[in-house]
């Protein structure tokens, strides 16, 4: 089949749009096929994105989400799927792509019966599909063996009682019956995809997610360096600031604390705003809030010396391979996927999760040695350039397309 229709289907469109489907949707069209992107809430202009609609969508999912967080039950409920199965871009679809699902808009319930309709495969952003509950399981081992007793019902996303185990058996016996392929982003996420009694069924595929390593280029640093109001001279660190429990602010903090360098230091940070307040005097300050104009994030990118993600979980890390393909190295924890995604040593430093003494001697050793944060860079950047720019990724992708197509033709001359 040389030219098939594609549907990507999920939460949104511009936010997140470079893995959610949106930028590999609008590319699919750039070659020539015929792709149409489905989504729960547009944004965007797109002429070939709609937005789900059906009855009284907007009553029933406020209901559907109180019910659900009252049964302790999660993406079960919502009547999502039967909208999706009679909606025309479904029918004219040869393939689907599915993408995050896990919010409080779709039901598992459904993925069954539309995946027999059409040739499926889900990208797993995350190990939520693994679990009885949580987004990441970090230390926790029971996803391997049928959940239940959770050590933290607090974590993302939350439960009232503990009813993983049910949620667990129930996933088991939905994706039992489903007909689709996993597409994952990095060997850490491959590897738990695998060791999942869930998810292990599933032919799965690899797939580093890419950037459009041109957009990644800039001149004239040190005058958005001056536009931003950095002090002269000084060496700037730059991180997400996330209330998260993933994210790993407290350790920055920590690190912080501990750093026995004496150079003058800016804390660069988008997101959240004021997670470094009580560091004013000490260090120079610079929150940008939360930014949706990805050129201001490069500009932040080049703007800074050294690139922080201490995620304490993370199944693949655009933001490290952003700051890769703008020639910054960053430093990571281990026991996640951005030691491989970001290539330490080569092109970061990796410590051990959690200890915000290694972290702060990590980057005592970049702030100090300006010929060390200029190598690992450019040698970020020219793995950026081998492994993830945008073409190859969707190239990489597009052959996953045409094996389940074909795989699945086999499957109806069997049948």
């Amino acid at each position: 089949m040389d030219r098939f229709r594609v549907l990507q289907f999920g939460n949104t469109d511009l936010v997140g749009r470079r893995f959610n489907g949106h930028d590999l949707h609008l590319h699919m069209r750039n070659l020539g096929y015929e792709s149409h992107h489905l989504v729960w809430k547009k944004k965007s202009e797109d002429a070939h994105t709609s937005e789900l609609t059906f009855p009284f969508k907007q009553q029933i999912t406020p209901v559907v989400k109180n019910l659900e967080e009252d049964l302790s039950i999660q993406t079960l409920l919502h009547p999502a799927p039967l909208a999706v199965a009679v909606n025309k871009h479904f029918a004219r679809a040869d393939l689907v792509h599915y993408q995050i699902l896990h919010t409080e808009w779709f039901s598992l319930l459904g993925l069954p019966h539309l995946t027999a309709k059409k040739p499926s495969v889900l990208t797993l952003h995350d190990p939520w599909a693994a679990t009885g509950h949580c987004v990441y399981p970090r230390d926790c081992n029971r996803w391997q063996t049928g959940c239940g007793s959770c050590p933290d019902l607090d974590v993302i996303w939350s439960m009232k009682r503990d009813n993983t185990a049910f949620m667990w058996k129930t996933k088991k016996q939905i994706f039992e019956k489903c007909n689709l392929e996993l597409i994952v982003a990095s060997k850490f996420m491959l590897e738990l995809a695998k060791a999942s009694p869930l998810l292990s069924r599933f032919k799965h595929h690899l797939v580093p997610f890419g950037v459009k390593l041109d957009k990644y280029r800039r001149e004239n640093i040190e005058e958005k360096r001056k536009a931003l109001g950095i002090y002269p001279g000084n060496t700037v660190l730059f991180l997400r600031a996330s209330a998260s429990p993933f994210k790993g602010v407290p350790f920055v903090r920590d690190a912080l604390n501990r750093l026995t360098t004496g150079k003058p230091l800016t804390i660069l940070t988008v997101d959240a705003k004021e997670l470094f307040a009580d560091y004013l005097g000490k260090h120079q300050l610079i929150d940008l809030g939360w930014v949706d104009d990805e050129d201001k994030i490069i500009d932040a990118y080049h703007c800074a010396d050294i690139f922080l993600m201490p995620s304490t979980a993370e199944a693949f890390g655009v933001m490290a391979i952003e700051a890769m393909a703008c020639g910054k190295p960053s430093i990571v924890f281990d026991g996640t996927s951005l030691p491989e995604v970001t290539f330490a040593p080569e092109a970061a430093i990796s410590v051990p999760i959690g200890d915000a003494a290694a972290l702060a001697e990590a980057m005592d050793s970049l702030i100090d040695d300006a010929a060390m944060r200029k190598k690992m860079g450019e040698r970020g950047r020219e793995l950026a350039d081998m492994h993830y720019g945008w073409d190859k990724h969707a190239q990489r992708v597009l052959a996953v397309y045409q094996d389940v197509l074909s795989r699945r033709e086999v499957q109806s001359a069997r049948s």
